[in-house]
């Protein structure tokens, strides 16, 4: 699987990942930009934004218009947002390259931002919003977000808030286009079977003319943890929701495939220590996992688990029992060899699907200083030692770092105690 890169000189860069093999095309323009790029009074413009450029464009002047032409030739077409990062995509049969392509510029190029269709999809994001309310497991993740950046951008929900959302005009979207969505913050993906010389012309076509301008930035993090907090939220539910959050490493620190390894050791598959303990042998949760995730300038590593309600202190006291055991003891040699093996496949499998193999680069080519191949990849999880995983393991799970948030039927303000005395190691 290999990749090419090339930067026109307005900065905009095309990243394309051939596949001989595909019978499909994959076209995605990425933005590096997301919720923490915000300013306060734009919290969500970046998600609404990628809901609005979808409305109507010069050439294709209603939301209707784009759907019909892209049912019409079987396509998929999508889009989303996260905190540094939004992306816009249309698969279709490799035929409908010139279409497709097409789209996806005149949408960032030529938007309309109707009035009236800016009015309905502000209650549409509303809605959305209250489903989400209505969806334990994102509400508990949404808490710890804030627990964890209370002050930082970073910590805010990528939907922004209801007083925000309501108050967008076209003027704030143009702004916040005009800051960030210029070609030196951009890249344009192809994934799958396509012709380059074609690809060429319709870059050089449509993106060419478009001059070389500043893009705007983030706001790094600021905050500074110093001993363990707590959030208890009181939810009529059948099922407690719990998510416990650590500091984590940036984007390029050596220590991620460490720390990728060890979640896996934790909590990725059915046959993790958690998933082992928690569910297998104790019945506690129906759900119990680990996630390692980077950004820019600082990164993430969560337990999140679904466990009976009367159960909720033994869980997150079987958690940290676990946690410390990975601390104090080096794991054994068969256990870290099958992690790495998980990991391996697990990516393999993922990359036989056009889009994930761009998105590989994609992210990459964005945002890492070295772009791995997967072999390469592969390389650097066989390389992590026992030693590297438990030293990971000292760094990442302090009291001092950690970060508890709880969902619930609680009410009791004696559990909301024993539950903060549990964050310890």
């Amino acid at each position: 699987m290999k990749y090419e890169k090339q930067v026109l000189s307005n900065g905009l860069t095309i990243v394309t990942v051939p596949s001989s093999d595909a019978e499909s095309v994959v076209v995605d323009i990425f933005v590096k930009t997301g919720s923490r790029s915000e300013a306060k009074q734009e919290a969500g413009v970046s998600h609404f934004l990628e809901h609005f450029l979808f409305k109507g464009t010069k050439k294709y002047p209603t939301a209707m218009a784009i759907n019909e032409i892209v049912d019409g030739i079987g396509g998929d077409m999508n889009a989303f947002t996260s905190k540094e990062v939004t992306q816009y995509y249309i698969k279709a049969r490799s035929k409908y390259l010139p279409l497709i392509f097409d789209i996806l510029t005149d949408m960032v190029q030529q938007p309309l931002f109707d009035p009236a269709e800016l009015e309905k999809e502000k209650g549409v994001i509303v809605e959305e919003m209250n489903m989400y309310k209505d969806m334990p497991q994102a509400v508990v993740d949404e808490a710890l977000d804030l627990l964890m950046w209370p002050k930082d951008v970073l910590g805010q929900p990528i939907i922004g808030r209801k007083e925000t959302i309501t108050s967008f005009s076209p003027k704030i979207f143009h702004a916040y286009m005009r800051r960030h969505y210029q070609p030196s913050n951009m890249m344009i993906g192809v994934s799958g079977k396509f012709n380059s010389r074609e690809l060429r012309n319709l870059i050089k076509k449509s993106w060419g003319p478009v001059k070389k301008q500043r893009a705007g930035g983030w706001r790094k993090v600021t905050d500074v943890q110093t001993k363990p907090r707590f959030k208890l939220l009181y939810k009529e539910t059948e099922q407690a929701q719990l998510a416990l959050g650590f500091k984590g490493f940036a984007n390029n620190d050596k220590r991620n495939p460490a720390m990728t390894v060890l979640s896996t050791i934790l909590g990725g598959g059915m046959s993790s220590r958690l998933w082992d303990e928690i569910r297998e042998k104790r019945g506690l949760a129906y759900y119990v996992r680990c996630s390692g995730g980077s950004y820019q300038d600082t990164g993430q590593f969560v337990v999140s688990a679904g466990v009976q309600i009367p159960k909720i202190q033994e869980a997150v006291e079987v958690i940290f029992s676990e946690l410390k055991r990975v601390v104090d003891v080096l794991v054994d040699e068969k256990e870290l060899l099958k992690a790495k093996e998980y990991l391996k496949g697990k990516t393999a499998l993922a990359l036989e699907d056009n889009q994930v193999r761009l998105d590989w680069y994609l992210d990459q080519v964005a945002f890492k200083k070295v772009v791995l191949s997967p072999q390469a990849a592969y390389d650097r999880i066989d390389a992590v030692t026992r030693k590297d995983v438990q030293a990971v393991a000292q760094q990442l799970f302090r009291s001092a770092q950690a970060s508890l948030a709880v969902l619930g039927p609680y009410k009791d303000g004696a559990l909301e105690k024993s539950l903060q005395k549990a964050i310890k190691f």
